[in-house]
């Protein structure tokens, strides 16, 4: 760890309106131009029909339901000036057709290219894991912002360019290549210098961040999840590992690139096989380069003495939880690489509020606990429940579920934490998608009648999520703990293909307004 920044950026960023199809050609290894005039001007590149432009290439991906090529005819009649896919289409004469080897490396090799690529004109830092990703992508942005360098993310809950913040209305943590570089077009065009993007193994596996040249690379942690995707925890850590990787390609900018990785972690060992850069380490329990000593937890924050190679200081956080001061060495380790100190750490650990949905307290004057957290994984659910048992004077209850074409495997063994963890709790419905909730819920309350709880007695089954969550604060007294899981920051139900307005936190309030507590 050096006092110098890991990577210098010129931040002169012109943004394209459009570029010749024959120079987006030179970007894309294999594509062959079939038809088509290669002097037309390509005003954008897309892979949603929906999202048609006139003067845009239309991207031919595969989906998981429908077959992408029965969306050609929209995207010619909303003005498609060609189409880009794996194999010859009849198109039109008057329209472009470029064949390439994949579509998927074809999409973000042509967005980043029309783009002006924008990733070599920022400073880029992917962050990666199971858990804590939104945290540590907002913790690390809140030491640069103090640090006074112009910052901007792209979460699962919003994206932030410079001084703006805009919710994340897509349904993926990573959205596709070409909405990825459009975000950091966005980001370069307003001049800011450090981009921080939260990285899915889903987006690593399906090349959503090709053509980003990263410069700092963040592991926070493994646990199961996604494995009906990825099919066994050793792929899901290899494709974790894959953003450690792209440290190793060429890149425009000059400077030092490093990965950074949680000592704690023993899927850490997997993402220094893959890193040809340095490594950077934090941790609580083991020896790291960053660390938290004297870790004390409370019903409002958490302190620590942080300890690093250019010092100690003593960090005051408004985060809850153990895993929370393990976010913010994630975020120190990177801050401290990319010029910020140990006093712009100090400030916003002081000053910055927990991220909206992530271990947000609900407070209308009630007598007793209501707290929101994303807690969508066992690992997730077992950390908030751990974190809240302390602080609850009374009973620990949860509502949470799991969502559908999720790995299966965690429905039961969910139900055993919430058994283990909780004085009780209600199953109700989180995002089924195309699974019966029913079942769903079914294998949930399977996981807790093997841990020896009985329904109607330790737990309850309500698939109404309103009404779950007014039958716990129906039952909470003086000092118990009401745990809202798995929904977090979002504002929406995912049932078949309908998207159902949701807010758990404006459903506790509106449930807590109901029973009298505040104005």
């Amino acid at each position: 760890m050096t006092n110098d920044t890991v990577i210098t950026v010129d931040v002169t960023f012109i943004i394209r309106s459009a570029v010749r199809l024959s120079d987006l050609l030179h970007d894309v290894p294999g594509a062959t131009l079939v038809q088509g005039d290669p002097a037309a001007q390509v005003r954008g590149v897309v892979h949603d029909s929906r999202r048609v432009q006139p003067g845009d290439l239309f991207v031919v991906i595969p989906g998981e339901r429908h077959d992408a090529r029965a969306y050609i005819p929209q995207a010619l009649e909303r003005g498609a000036l060609g189409v880009v896919a794996d194999a010859p289409v009849e198109l039109p004469p008057d329209r472009a057709l470029l064949v390439v080897p994949s579509t998927r490396p074809a999409l973000a090799d042509l967005a980043a290219a029309l783009r002006g690529h924008p990733s070599r004109h920022l400073r880029l830092v992917g962050v990666t894991g199971t858990d804590g990703k939104t945290s540590t992508t907002r913790l690390l942005a809140a030491i640069l912002d103090r640090a006074g360098q112009r910052t901007g993310w792209l979460t699962t809950v919003d994206v932030k360019i410079g001084d703006e913040v805009r919710p994340n209305t897509l349904d993926h943590t990573t959205p596709e290549a070409d909405r990825v570089q459009e975000v950091l077009a966005e980001m370069a065009g307003d001049g800011v210098e450090t981009a921080i993007l939260e990285v899915s193994s889903h987006a690593l596996a399906l090349d959503r961040v090709r053509g980003c040249e990263l410069d700092l690379a963040i592991f926070t942690n493994l646990s199961p999840e996604h494995l009906n995707f990825h099919g066994t925890m050793e792929e899901y850590a290899r494709a974790k590992a894959r953003l450690f990787e792209m440290l190793g390609e060429p890149a425009s900018k000059s400077g030092r690139r490093a990965g950074v990785v949680n000592a704690d972690d023993p899927a850490s060992a997997v993402m220094r096989q893959h890193c040809p850069t340095e490594v950077l380490t934090y941790g609580i329990e083991r020896a790291a380069d960053v660390m938290a000593r004297d870790v004390r937890l409370g019903e409002r924050g958490a302190t620590f003495r942080l300890v690093t190679p250019r010092g100690e200081a003593q960090v005051t956080s408004r985060l809850l939880g153990r895993f929370n001061v393990a976010n913010w060495l994630a975020a120190t380790t990177a801050a401290l690489e990319l010029g910020a100190t140990l006093d712009h750490v100090v400030e916003a650990a002081a000053e910055t509020a927990p991220v909206p949905g992530r271990m947000e307290r609900i407070d209308r004057g009630q007598p007793y606990l209501v707290v929101v957290d994303f807690a969508h994984t066992p690992q997730a659910l077992e950390n908030a429940l751990r974190t809240l048992r302390p602080h609850t004077g009374g009973r620990l209850m949860v509502v949470f579920g799991h969502a559908g074409e999720r790995d299966p495997a965690n429905r039961p063994t969910m139900g055993r934490i919430a058994a283990e963890l909780s004085d009780y709790f209600v199953i109700s419905m989180d995002d089924p998608l195309h699974e019966d909730p029913a079942e769903i819920a079914e294998r949930i309350a399977a996981g807790a009648t093997e841990a020896g709880k009985k329904r109607g007695r330790d737990f309850s089954i309500d698939l109404d999520r309103a009404s779950a969550i007014g039958h716990l604060l129906d039952r909470a007294r003086p000092g118990d703990t009401v745990l809202l899981a798995g929904k977090g920051h979002e504002r929406r139900m995912l049932v078949g293909n309908e998207r159902r307005p949701w807010n758990d936190r404006e459903a506790a309030e509106r449930a807590l307004g109901e029973r009298g507590y505040g104005a």
